[in-house]
C-alpha cells in the first residue's frame, strides 16, 4: 500500500457566528492530475483522518480513481482554531472552501465514515454529487456511542475548567480506555465535541433531497457495531427510497453477491443498502473493496446530474 500523498492549501471560511477564518488545510490527494473516471471525496469520523480511507484509497488507486481525503480542523493534521464549534455548519463551510479551492471537474462521489456520513450526505446534496456512500452511519436518533450526550457535555465543561495539560491528559486517557486510536488530548476533546454537535434527525431533509436527485447511493452497516445499534440504521433505511437491500452473515461477501450489489447501480436503479451481521464499526477496512468498486459503478452508470430539489 502506497503512502498518502498529503497536500496543503490555504482556505478561508466563516464560522457559525460569521467570524472569518483563514488556515492551512492538510488533505490527501491521490491523483492531483485528475482522473477521467471521477473523484471520490472522503469525510472522516470522530476521531479520524484521511487515514480512515486508506484501504478504500488503495483500491481506488488500482481503479485509477482520484481520492481526496478531508482532514477537519483540530484532528491532528489540520490545525484547529479558537472558539471552534464543530457543528455541521462550520464543518461544511470548511470542507466546501477546500473543495472550491481545488476546483475539481468531472463526476464526484462523496463517502463518509461514522460521524463523517452526515457531512458526506450534506455535501452530496449541496454539490450535486453523482454518488454517496455512507459507511457505518450514525442514524437519526441518539445511539449508544453518545448516550447520554449530557455526560459528554459535562466532560467538555470539566476540560475547560482544568489546566490544559491536565485536561488533555484526562481526555487522552478516556479515549484510549474505550479503545480509540488517538494521539493527543486535543484530538480527543475535538472528537467528543464534534459528536455532541451531530445533526441526527436533521439529516432527514437531506435524505429526502437525495431521494429526488439522479444520484446513486450505497449504505453499509454492521450487526456488531459497538457504537451504533443496528435497529437505528434499519429505521433510517426506511427514509432512503429506491435502495435494494442485501443481508449477509459473514464479512466476506461472495463474488456473485458483490456483482448483484454492483448491478443495483445500473440504469435507473438508485443503489443498495448492505447489512453484514458479523461485521463491526470499521467497515471502511473490511468492506473497502466493495465501497471502491461501488464508486466505480456509480461513475460508470451515473447520468449527468438533474437536480430536482
Amino acid at each position: 500500500m502506497s503512502e498518502a500523498n498529503l497536500c496543503k492549501k490555504l482556505v478561508r471560511f466563516e464560522t457559525e457566528n460569521g467570524r472569518n477564518i483563514e488556515l492551512e488545510a492538510v488533505y490527501e490527494d491521490s491523483l492531483s492530475s485528475g482522473s477521467p473516471l471521477g473523484t471520490v471525496v472522503g469525510f472522516h469520523g470522530s476521531p479520524g483522518s484521511h487515514n480512515d480511507f486508506k484501504y478504500i484509497r488503495n483500491r481506488l488507486d488500482e481503479l485509477n480513481i482520484r481520492f481526496i481525503g478531508v482532514n477537519y480542523p483540530g484532528f491532528t493534521f489540520t490545525d484547529g482554531y479558537s472558539s471552534q464549534q464543530h457543528t455541521n455548519i462550520e464543518r461544511q463551510n470548511y470542507s466546501n472552501a477546500l473543495l472550491d479551492e481545488l476546483g475539481i471537474q468531472g463526476k464526484m462521489a462523496y463517502i463518509g465514515h461514522s460521524r463523517g456520513c452526515e457531512n458526506a450526505l450534506e455535501t452530496a446534496v449541496g454539490r450535486s454529487g453523482h454518488g454517496l456512500v455512507m459507511i457505518n452511519p450514525i442514524g437519526l436518533r441518539i445511539h449508544k456511542g453518545i448516550n447520554p450526550i449530557s455526560r459528554m457535555e459535562a466532560i467538555s465543561w470539566m476540560y475547560d475548567m482544568l489546566p490544559s495539560f491536565a485536561g488533555n491528559a484526562m481526555m487522552l486517557g478516556l479515549y484510549k480506555m474505550v479503545g480509540f486510536k488517538i494521539q493527543t488530548g486535543e484530538e480527543a476533546i475535538n472528537s467528543m465535541r464534534s459528536m455532541c454537535k451531530v445533526s441526527l434527525g436533521g439529516q432527514l431533509e437531506f435524505i429526502e433531497k437525495t431521494n429526488r436527485m439522479d444520484n446513486k447511493k450505497l449504505i453499509v452497516f454492521a450487526g456488531k457495531d459497538h457504537l451504533v445499534e443496528e435497529e437505528i440504521i434499519f429505521e433510517c433505511l426506511e427514509k432512503h427510497e429506491g435502495l435494494k437491500h442485501f443481508n449477509f452473515e459473514d464479512k466476506k461477501i461472495p463474488e456473485e453477491d458483490q456483482q448483484k450489489i454492483m448491478d443495483s447501480f445500473s440504469g435507473a436503479q438508485k443503489g443498495a443498502s448492505v447489512y453484514v451481521a458479523n461485521d463491526t464499526h470499521f467497515q471502511n477496512k473490511s468492506q473497502a473493496v466493495l465501497v471502491a468498486d461501488a464508486c466505480r459503478a456509480m461513475f460508470e452508470n451515473g447520468m449527468e446530474m438533474k437536480n430536482k430539489l
